[in-house]
């Protein structure tokens, strides 16, 4: 199966134009080698990509079939690391701390 139609089906990206563009631009690697949309993936293969703000890392389980369920998609990747990329400051986003509250005047 193409490694970007694998990123769409198993629900790790939500469009393939999306897939598509990240694996052309080189930041999708399989087993630490960049590849390009069409690379055939297989179980047991090791996928690496940044997403948003996020760096994720995933293992090939099986190739699905058809349409994934949201919900089945565990049966087909296991999340191994899930890192937040650093901004530009340096700093870390992460969407689970609480927001800064906005100055008041008054």
């Amino acid at each position: 199966m193409r490694l970007d139609l694998f990123l769409k089906k198993t629900h790790l990206v939500k469009r393939r134009e999306l897939a598509r563009e990240l694996c052309d631009e080189g930041m999708v690697r399989v087993d630490g080698t960049p590849r390009k949309a069409s690379f055939e993936v297989k179980p047991d293969m090791e996928l690496e990509f940044p997403l948003y703000n996020r760096i994720i890392r995933a293992q090939v389980l099986n190739l699905p079939e058809g349409t994934v369920a949201r919900g089945d998609q565990w049966t087909y990747i296991e999340i191994l690391e899930e890192k937040w990329a650093p901004m530009d400051d340096g700093s870390v986003s992460d969407p689970m701390l609480p927001r800064p509250k906005s100055p008041t005047f008054h």
